[in-house]
C-alpha cells in the first residue's frame, strides 16, 4: 500500500503529508511506486543577472512590445493526470470562444489597429518591409507556415495528458488567417516535422478549415484519415533539403536540413509553448531530465529541422554549453530560409510545464494564483502571449517562468521544488540580443553577412509589478514594453 510519503514522492506536489485528504490516500493506494532518480550532476541555479537593463535593438511595429492575454478559467480541465477520460485538449476542458479573444487580443495590440483585418495588413506590410521588401500585405499564392510544438505527441492517438500546443490556439490562429488575414485555407501549412500531429488538433481544424495542411514526421495511420475527404487528403511528411548553415563552422549532416516545404513558405509563425526544458525529481513524468533550461520561440525550431539530436551537445550544460558560449539558436533564428520569415511569435500559455515533455502545471504566483495541492484542480496559466520580437517574448516568458519557482518548496524528506530554472538559462537571449558582438565571441553569419542583433533582451524590475524599461518610461525607454491583459 503507498503511504502518504510515497504519494508526494509519485507525484512531486509540493504538499504537506498531512494536508493529504482521506479519499486522496485512498486513490493512491492503487499506484505503483517507482524509485526517485538520483540528482544529477546539473545545476538548477539560475538568476537574473540585473534588472531593467535592456541589451540588443528592439523589433517591431512597436519596438519591444509584447502582449499577455490571461483569461483565468479559460483551461479548466480538472487535473485528473491519469485519466484519459476527459483530457486536456478537449473543447469541454477548454473555453475555445476565451482562446480566440486571447488570441485576437494580442493580434490587434501588436499592429496597433483595433479591426483584425487593418490589424494583419500591418503585421505583413511591417515583415515584408523589416527584411528588404516593398512595403505590402500578403499576397493569395504565398504560403504560411505556422511551427508548432507537439514535442510530447509520439503518436497521433494520445496516450497521456501530456502539454503540447492546444487545439483551441492553433484553430483560433488558422480562423484569424483565413477570416481576416485572406489567406487561403490551402496555403496553410501547420507543422512539427519531427513528431506526429495529434488528432484533436487536425480534426477541430479540419471540421471548419477543411483545406489547411499538416505536416508530421512520420507515416500516417487510419486514426489520421481527413473526416472530409476520407483519406490522408492535407496530411504530409517533410521532403528534407539542406538548408541551414551554423557560425561555429561545423557542417551539421542532419541538423542543417529543414522541410522543403518550410522553405517554401513565404512566412512563419512560431507558435510555441510557455515552459520549461529540464526538471530532475518528479515521478509523474518519466525519461530524461532534458537538454537545455526552457522551450519557447527560440528552441521550436528544433522541430524544424532533421536532426536537432547533432545540437543536443552544444546546447547541455553537463556537455559543452559552458557560459557564454555559441548558440544554434542564433543561426535558426537569423536564417532566410528559417527564422526570418517569423511574422509573429506566440506563447501559448494555457496549460504550461517544467519539462520537455510534462504534464501541465499550476502556476502558485502573481497574476495566477493557482492552486497547486490538490493536482487534480481546474486552476491553470490560462494566458496567451505575443511579439513581434521573438527575443523580448522569450525575456518576458523567462521571467515568467522564473517567477513561478518560487514559495513553492515540497515538504516532503527532499525539500523539493515545484518547478526549476536550469543555469544559463538566458544565455541564448545575450547571444541572439548582441548576435553582431556576442558574449562567446562567435562570429554569427548568415547569407554571407554577419547577423545583427535579433531583438531585445531585458528582466523586469519585480514579480509583482512586472515592469520593463518602456513601461517606466515610454520616451526614453529602449527595452521591452510589457501589455497585460485581463480577460474576463
Amino acid at each position: 500500500m503507498t503511504n502518504r510519503r510515497d504519494f508526494i514522492k509519485k507525484t512531486g506536489m509540493g504538499i504537506l503529508a498531512s494536508a493529504i485528504p482521506k479519499e486522496i490516500l485512498s486513490a493512491a493506494d492503487s499506484f505503483v511506486v517507482q524509485q526517485e532518480p538520483a540528482r544529477p550532476a546539473t545545476a538548477y541555479n539560475w538568476r537574473p543577472d540585473a534588472i531593467n537593463q535592456p541589451i540588443g535593438v528592439a523589433q517591431g511595429i512597436y519596438p519591444g512590445r509584447v502582449v499577455w492575454s490571461h483569461a483565468p478559467g479559460a483551461a479548466h480541465w480538472n487535473g485528473n493526470w491519469e485519466s484519459m477520460d476527459s483530457p486536456w485538449w478537449l473543447d469541454e476542458n477548454t473555453d475555445q470562444q476565451r482562446v480566440t479573444t486571447m488570441v485576437a487580443n494580442v493580434i490587434t495590440e501588436l499592429s496597433g489597429k483595433k479591426e483584425f483585418r487593418q490589424a494583419w495588413k500591418n503585421i505583413f506590410e511591417h515583415q515584408n518591409q523589416s527584411i528588404g521588401h516593398t512595403k505590402r500585405g500578403y499576397r493569395k499564392d504565398e504560403i504560411v507556415a505556422i511551427k508548432i510544438n507537439m514535442n510530447s505527441t509520439n503518436r497521433p492517438e494520445r496516450t497521456n495528458n501530456y502539454t503540447d500546443v492546444a487545439p483551441q490556439t492553433v484553430y483560433a490562429v488558422i480562423e484569424q488567417l483565413v477570416k481576416y488575414a485572406g489567406v487561403p485555407e490551402d496555403k496553410i501549412l501547420v507543422y512539427d516535422g519531427k513528431r506526429y500531429i495529434y488528432n484533436a488538433v487536425t480534426r477541430k481544424v479540419w471540421n471548419d478549415f477543411k483545406d489547411v495542411r499538416f505536416m508530421q514526421e512520420k507515416e500516417f495511420t487510419d486514426e489520421q484519415k481527413h473526416p472530409v475527404y476520407g483519406d490522408h487528403s492535407r496530411l504530409e511528411m517533410p521532403r528534407w533539403v539542406k538548408a541551414i548553415a551554423y557560425s561555429n563552422g561545423i557542417d551539421y549532416e542532419r541538423a542543417s536540413q529543414i522541410p522543403e516545404q518550410v522553405q517554401e513558405a513565404t512566412y512563419i509563425i512560431n507558435l510555441a509553448m510557455l515552459k520549461c526544458h529540464s526538471y530532475p525529481y518528479s515521478n509523474m513524468e518519466k525519461g530524461d531530465e532534458g537538454q537545455t533550461a526552457v522551450t519557447m520561440i527560440g528552441k521550436n525550431h528544433f522541430g524544424s529541422i532533421l536532426g536537432p539530436s547533432e545540437l543536443h551537445g552544444v546546447m547541455n550544460t553537463n556537455r559543452d554549453a559552458k557560459p557564454k558560449t555559441y548558440s544554434p539558436l542564433v543561426d535558426l533564428a537569423a536564417s532566410s530560409a528559417l527564422g526570418r520569415k517569423t511574422i509573429l511569435y506566440m506563447l501559448d500559455g494555457l496549460y504550461c510545464a517544467r519539462k520537455h515533455s510534462s504534464y501541465a502545471m499550476h502556476f502558485p504566483n502573481a497574476p495566477f494564483f493557482n492552486k497547486i495541492y490538490p493536482y487534480a484542480n481546474p486552476e491553470w496559466p490560462s494566458c496567451i502571449l505575443a511579439s513581434l520580437d521573438g527575443v523580448a517574448l522569450d525575456s518576458v516568458g523567462l521571467d515568467i517562468l522564473y517567477s513561478q519557482t518560487k514559495n513553492n518548496i515540497d515538504v516532503d524528506n527532499q525539500n523539493r521544488p515545484w518547478m526549476l530554472i536550469r543555469e544559463n538559462a538566458d544565455d541564448y537571449l545575450h547571444e541572439m540580443a548582441n548576435a553582431e558582438k556576442p558574449p562567446s565571441g562567435t562570429k554569427y553569419i548568415q547569407n554571407g553577412k554577419p547577423v545583427a542583433s535579433l531583438g531585445v533582451h531585458e528582466h523586469w524590475d519585480s514579480d509583482q509589478t512586472r515592469r520593463y524599461s518602456r513601461n517606466i518610461d515610454p520616451i526614453k525607454g529602449e527595452g521591452i514594453e510589457l501589455i497585460y491583459n485581463k480577460i474576463s
